[in-house]
């Protein structure tokens, strides 16, 4: 049962609590030893064996490898030895998976993870050379059959590979140089945009050294492809020319343009926009334009944008910049110079701020001529302050698909209600998000408005209210997958101010897990969908807390067995096991750490 009235008497005497209520008070436990949680483990993988799907033997044998490597080598290496042929067979009986985060055909499709690199990755950080083996082995299938995929596919290893290559640009530089030289012999494409970016982030030196080699390696690619390489050295989220709306990223936080690599990009795209003009043949083989637009179109969309940087930083490059434009300019024909203004004039609203939007849409209106995507445009424009969202607000009601304007207007009251938690109108924030009708979606608001008032004294007791109003609303729901993560991420947040609280959520989360048919626990991510007869949009957002391991993990910080015994209250073996390594994991990390601290210096 949910208890309502100890909320109340538990606010009334919030101030007289000390500040324990506001983190878990520790209960030691004796099993809680290296030995017992060694075994627990053993007995663990030897139950997920019998796990059906692939996917989760996967997990439950890396975990355990990963738990028992340093007090067990050899069988954590025959744990994943194990796992890596479970993946592999599964990919070949079933290649890529995918599937769909709704009922409607157009809603978003999302991708099963390839398990192959789920134990490489793993392994990556025991045994870099092993993972490098097992590297080679599958790009060299890839290699194989790459040209046979369709085109969604044909990438998947490459992009899989860099994100490896990029999580270990901190911990082990040398093998994500390795990584990322081994894919240099595949064409130059857009996962070089992206990984170098986010490589930056990691490790900004290495990242700026390969970019000289990426650059100097792909120096002959076609004058599209090296506009993949545009973007890093400018510090710029998007690339230079006329597909720049088709590929974003978000740059780190204090990455910088560097001079010097935009000085070797400007140089070297020059030089190479002067050696296709000169080549006739070359033209030839890059005529095919079914899925892109002729090459002259972006060497002169690039170079249009590039001017004004060499006029005002490398005038020394002038004259040579001006023999590269007339060139470009030279290869233009009247029909490549119409696509290149009609992809110009499609591009052109992406980059127009709220209130020029808005005054094409009262325009539009005018006219007769306003549809449910522009108005849907407006609403997803952006970061939108109050006024904005005043203005936008009567618009709404003029979408005419029921399904379009009920989804958008729920989206409105959302992002009004987060911009209302950002800007600390907590009063306002709690009536948006009452319009909010998904209870997914209602939660998120609810963690985040409490986590900010959590953030000053004044309104911490106020955070008791506000989970307590997403607690009632939940249990109101059916059963589900959704509901026991919603009720996890309750579980978390109370951890913060009362542990009995939290204890309740999280039995309660288990009852429901217990009630669910083989529910999906393995994502936390939550979908908004607004699906028209022409359009689609679609955001993910990460619903805090809903992840079943940190959970345990988490929760056994506070008391081994408390949360030993609510992980063996799973029925599901797949998250049974998921969940006691979790507890065990946490407890033989505690150990070692007081072992440590004890240790004479």
């Amino acid at each position: 049962m949910f208890r309502s009235g100890n909320l109340v008497a538990f606010v009334s005497g919030f101030f007289l609590l000390s500040s324990v209520a506001f983190g878990q008070e520790i209960i030691e436990d004796p099993r809680c030893t290296q030995e017992n949680s060694i075994s627990l483990v053993s007995q663990l993988v030897e139950e997920g064996r019998s796990v059906a799907e692939a996917g989760k033997r996967v997990k439950i044998l890396v975990r355990s490898a990963e738990f028992i490597w340093k007090y067990d080598e050899p069988a954590a290496r025959r744990y994943f030895t194990d796992a890596y042929k479970v993946a592999t067979d599964n990919f070949k009986e079933k290649g890529f998976e995918t599937r769909r985060t709704g009922s409607d055909p157009r809603s978003l499709p999302t991708r099963i993870p390839d398990h192959r690199f789920e134990v490489i990755t793993a392994i990556a950080k025991k045994d870099s050379k092993w993972a490098q083996r097992l590297m080679d082995e599958v790009l060299n299938e890839f290699e194989k059959d790459a040209k046979d995929r369709k085109e969604t596919d044909q990438l998947r290893e490459i992009t899989s590979t860099l994100a490896i290559a990029v999580e270990a640009a901190e911990r082990d530089p040398s093998f994500s140089l390795a990584l990322m030289r081994r894919l240099l012999k595949y064409p130059l494409d857009h996962h070089w945009f992206y990984s170098l970016i986010t490589l930056a982030g990691k490790n900004r030196s290495l990242a700026d050294s390969f970019y000289l080699e990426l650059l100097n390696h792909y120096s002959r690619s076609t004058p599209r492809r090296l506009l993949f390489l545009s973007a890093y050295p400018f510090a710029k989220g998007r690339i230079l020319g006329p597909d720049k709306f088709g590929f974003g990223v978000s740059v780190p936080e204090g990455m910088e343009p560097h001079p010097n690599l935009q000085r070797s990009f400007i140089e070297v795209y020059l030089n190479r926009v002067m050696i296709f003009a000169a080549d006739p043949h070359e033209r030839m083989a890059t005529s095919d334009t079914t899925h892109w637009l002729p090459e002259p179109v972006y060497m002169f969309s690039a170079l249009a944008e590039l001017e004004p940087i060499v006029i005002e930083r490398f005038p020394f490059l002038l004259q040579r910049f001006a023999e590269a434009k007339a060139a470009a300019n030279s290869l233009l024909t009247d029909e490549m110079r119409n696509r290149l203004t009609g992809r110009e004039g499609n591009n052109q609203p992406l980059a127009l701020s709220f209130d020029e939007r808005l005054e094409l849409l009262e325009k539009a209106d005018e006219e007769g001529k306003l549809t449910d995507a522009m108005i849907l445009n407006l609403l997803t424009w952006g970061s939108k302050t109050e006024e904005q969202f005043v203005k936008l607000e009567p618009w709404l009601d003029r979408i005419k698909e029921e399904g379009v304007r009920k989804d958008s207007i729920s989206f409105f009251w959302f992002q009004r209600a987060q911009l209302a938690v950002k800007e600390e109108r907590f009063a306002d924030s709690e009536q948006h998000a009452k319009k909010v009708p998904e209870v997914e979606h209602r939660a998120l608001l609810a963690f985040e408005l409490a986590e900010a008032q959590l953030k000053n004294v004044n309104d911490a007791a106020s955070a008791y209210q506000t989970l307590n109003e997403v607690a009632k609303l939940v249990r109101t729901t059916e059963n589900s997958a959704a509901k026991a993560k919603i009720l996890l991420g309750l579980a978390n947040q109370y951890s913060k101010l009362n542990q009995s609280f939290a204890l309740e959520e999280l039995a309660e989360a288990i009852r429901v897990i217990n009630r669910t048919k083989d529910p999906d626990m393995s994502s936390t991510a939550v979908y908004r969908q607004i699906i028209g007869k022409t359009f689609a949009h679609y955001v993910v957002y990460t619903l805090p807390g809903a992840n079943l391991e940190n959970t345990f993990e988490k929760f056994g910080e506070a008391n081994y067995d408390n949360a030993l015994s609510n992980a063996r209250a799973l029925d599901d073996k797949y998250l049974r096991t998921i969940a006691v390594l979790s507890v065990a994991r946490n407890c033989i990390d505690k150990v070692e750490k007081e072992q440590t601290a004890v240790m004479p210096q």
